[in-house]
């Protein structure tokens, strides 16, 4: 193909226009498939949750009634990435009470990071927990009227949804790469293909200049047929 050819200009207008369709589509499953990974990840903190505020947000005096793991030993596990803690809103002075896999450290408050949230609902964010791990929290107030006020939260190990979404952008991009690669080869068979009478013509009149023919022969389409006369 030369330089100041139409089939240059096709196949170029046709490849620009499907890589940006690829990347802008990629982009957008990539965006829809992290927002699935979160809502499936914070479904399993809301159970977590929700455990905790059924038996953890209990009065001081009851504090043995506290779940120790509320179902997963990573709750035990020293630094696991998986922590609760309950704080008590209403007392005089800070009232925390966490998992062991917290140790002596405490989770961070969505509050305090201007996370915005619907009054009486679950929040949910990003945070760093201990050692500088992203963790994803969900945590929720609960009112126990005499007994107090309580913020109950949950969080998990971030990692995991990069990896879920890593996993799956390496799949998209694979499948991609070999999806505009079918499509060049389709364009550029379709490019071929589509201008094939305009090379005929092309042809034909070198033909008529050498001598070699009076006249264009053969069918063409209705597009040309006209110029072909």
């Amino acid at each position: 193909m030369r330089l100041n050819s139409l089939a240059l200009r096709l196949f170029f207008s046709a490849t620009t226009w499907t890589v940006v369709i690829l990347v802008v589509t990629g982009i957008v499953l990539s965006s829809i498939y992290r927002s699935a990974v979160e809502r499936a990840f914070d479904r399993r903190l809301g159970v977590y949750l929700r455990t905790l505020v059924a038996d953890g947000a209990a009065p001081e005096e009851n504090v043995d009634k506290l779940p120790q793991s509320s179902g997963e030993p990573l709750f035990d596990l020293p630094l696991s990435g998986w922590y609760w803690q309950v704080t008590r809103l209403d007392a005089p002075t800070p009232d925390v009470r966490s998992s062991r896999s917290l140790w002596d450290a405490t989770l961070p408050q969505l509050a305090d990071l201007s996370v915005s949230w619907v009054p009486g609902s679950a929040r949910q964010g990003y945070v760093d927990g201990p050692e500088g791990q992203q963790l994803r929290i969900v945590e929720r107030t609960i009112d126990l009227g005499e007994e107090g006020r309580f913020l109950v939260a949950v969080a998990g190990d971030a990692n995991e949804i990069d990896e879920e979404t890593h996993s799956f952008d390496s799949a998209l991009v694979i499948t991609f790469g070999v999806l505009g690669i079918v499509l060049l080869l389709t364009t550029t068979f379709q490019v071929r293909f589509g201008l094939a009478p305009l090379k005929r013509i092309s042809e034909g009149l070198a033909a008529i200049r050498s001598g070699m023919a009076e006249r264009l022969e053969g069918a063409f389409p209705v597009e040309i047929a006209p110029l072909a006369r």
